[in-house]
């Protein structure tokens, strides 16, 4: 006994000091302690007493609370295509110890539109410049702590004061040497340089978040170093809209327009541009300039006015087209459309607007217009047209005369058939006390019946208006015939039957529908049979409007008779000759 205590208690001395190596914060893992307590032999029973002797030793068994592993940059780097994509911006700004200034961090993260556990991978893997001035937000996301929320701002941090003083003076310095330098164009500004001329067209350095209006610039005398820094900004970044204006060449427009249009944009982008967001100028003036010659082309690109989504749908077709040509393929309408992602209707549209239109009026040389080089071609001589456009004339101004006096005026107001300027909607409500969409109403009310009346087809326009707005069959139903007309046209069934009437002679060409022919639903040849036997003989029947709609279409009121077959007549056989 006396030799086994001895060696009992260098066996717990030795477990003591092995679990005291094993601890972590103080805690011995439990792995750890039952390992070494099953090689001196012990039970459970031993094994819990031990626990609880080494706990009052401040030696606690259990699980160790897991601690967080500092990775290495190179490990928590993040191999995504945006991330590597900002990688290889970020590499342009480094300096020649690699280093890259947080503000250019925060430039580069913006630009890709890295979210925030984007950035902070990139920020962890760059060498950061200790600079005081540096980004605040760069320096936020290194101290931020753990789980706080960090969002990317929409714009980098503004100047320092310092800087922007810097950057005014640099600007009045090109100034001064503009009035001794021939062509003030040649020579390309530096960052600090365009940054100070725009501090100066805001009014200094107090006012350098603030935008200036076009009646604000337009005020200034020509002397002000306002006006005087956003005419040297334009001057020395011409360039930019000659680069610019190259491209949209051969669309229209000759290309002192586009440059002229071009410069109109570079001034908008002078005075719109904020140094805070950290861009350069040619990089934010390129996108104003492109848009003013765009508007400048759809506007006056070609003789007919397109409008400016339309222009920029058939730049987008054109350049799918060139795309095809380019590499040897065909360019059918099919192609085009699922190129574009445009219906092929829409492409169709845009190919008939994309059709070379001139002016006749365009000079050629000298005085000889385009107009005096095209052949008038007509099938009838000059003076046989002039008497029938005279003619048609005449009778127009008849048929408008049938009218009722309000119908009358509106037609010819709207339409200028009294010598002047076609009127609008409001100016016809206004002379005639009454509202444009009431003025609308009446106005598409009348145009049908002066249609049906120049359709009929005996030739007399006036007669014939005459007729119908006479006709007491319309006259006894409402006191405005015109309306009772309009009503009359609009019932279902005569509709219905015009409607399969016109689609059946658009289809069949002059031949004529049988009594049990139906079209579609609807049966036509009985509908002919009860209209010719309402009209009578000679269509007086039916009231002068109807008459005229069924004549136009080559309804006759007499239906004509099948001719009877004729069964062939046996003739006597001639007598014999023989004798």
């Amino acid at each position: 006994m006396d030799r086994q205590v001895p060696s009992l208690k260098a066996a717990l001395g030795r477990l003591y000091a092995n679990l005291q190596a094993e601890q972590v914060c103080g805690v011995v893992p439990y792995q750890v302690f039952r390992s070494e307590t099953e090689a001196l032999g012990l039970n459970e029973e031993a094994r819990g007493r031990l626990a609880g002797a080494l706990t009052e030793m401040k030696l606690r068994i259990g699980e160790p609370p897991r601690q967080e592993i500092e990775r290495a940059p190179v490990q928590r780097q993040v191999t995504t295509p945006r991330i590597d994509t900002a990688r290889r911006l970020l590499d342009r700004f480094a300096d020649s110890a690699g280093m890259v200034s947080p503000r250019a961090v925060a430039g580069v993260a913006r630009l890709a539109g890295l979210l925030t556990h984007e950035t902070e991978e990139l920020c962890s893997g760059a060498r950061l410049v200790p600079t005081p001035g540096s980004d605040p937000y760069v320096t936020a996301s290194h101290r931020a702590p753990q789980g706080a929320e960090l969002s990317v701002p929409a714009q980098s941090a503004p100047a320092t004061t310092d800087h922007l003083e810097r950057a005014v003076a640099a600007a009045r310095n090109v100034l001064t040497e503009d009035r001794f330098v021939r062509n003030p164009a040649k020579r390309i500004l530096t960052a600090e340089e365009e940054v100070g001329l725009t501090v100066l067209l805001r009014g200094g350095v107090e006012q350098a978040g603030i935008e200036p209006t076009d009646e604000e610039l337009a005020g200034l005398l020509p002397s002000d170093e306002r006006r005087r820094a956003r005419d040297c900004l334009v001057v020395h970044n011409e360039g930019l809209v000659h680069s610019l204006a190259r491209q949209f060449t051969d669309q229209g427009l000759e290309y002192e327009e586009l440059v002229q249009s071009g410069v109109l944009g570079l001034m908008r982008a002078a005075r719109k541009f904020d140094v805070r967001m950290g861009y350069k100028f040619s990089t934010y003036a390129t996108t104003w300039v492109r848009q003013m010659i765009g508007r400048t082309i759809a506007d006056e690109g070609s003789a007919i006015r397109i409008p400016v989504h339309m222009h920029e749908v058939m730049q987008k077709v054109a350049r799918a087209e060139r795309a095809l040509l380019s590499r040897g393929l065909p360019i059918p309408v099919a192609d085009v459309a699922v190129a574009c992602d445009l219906p092929v209707t829409k492409v169709e549209a845009v190919r008939r607007l994309s059709r070379c239109t001139d002016s006749l009026d365009r000079i050629i040389n000298d005085s000889v217009h385009l107009g005096d080089l095209i052949e008038a071609r007509t099938a009838l001589p000059g003076v046989a047209g002039a008497v029938i456009d005279a003619l048609t004339e005449t009778e127009l101004h008849a048929a408008i005369a049938a009218l009722p006096e309000r119908y009358a005026r509106i037609v010819t107001r709207r339409y200028g058939l009294d010598g002047q300027d076609p009127a609008t909607l409001d100016e016809l409500g206004k002379d005639l006390g009454i509202t444009r969409e009431r003025v609308r109403q009446l106005e598409v009310k009348v145009r049908p019946i002066l249609e049906l009346a120049f359709a009929d087809p005996a030739g007399a326009p006036y007669l014939t208006l005459r007729r119908m707005l006479t006709d007491k069959r319309v006259a006894t139903a409402s006191s405005n015939t015109v309306q009772a007309i309009t009503k009359d046209r609009a019932q279902r069934d005569w509709c219905t039957g015009v409607n399969a009437l016109q689609a059946f002679r658009s289809r069949e060409g002059d031949r004529f529908p049988e009594p049990d022919h139906w079209e579609g639903d609807f049966p036509l040849g009985q509908w002919i049979d009860e209209q010719c036997e309402i009209a009578g003989i000679s269509g007086v029947g039916l009231p002068t409007h109807r008459r005229v709609v069924l004549a136009s279409l080559g309804v006759q009121w007499q239906r004509p008779s099948r001719p009877a077959q004729k069964c062939p007549v046996r003739r006597p056989a001639p007598p014999d000759a023989t004798p």
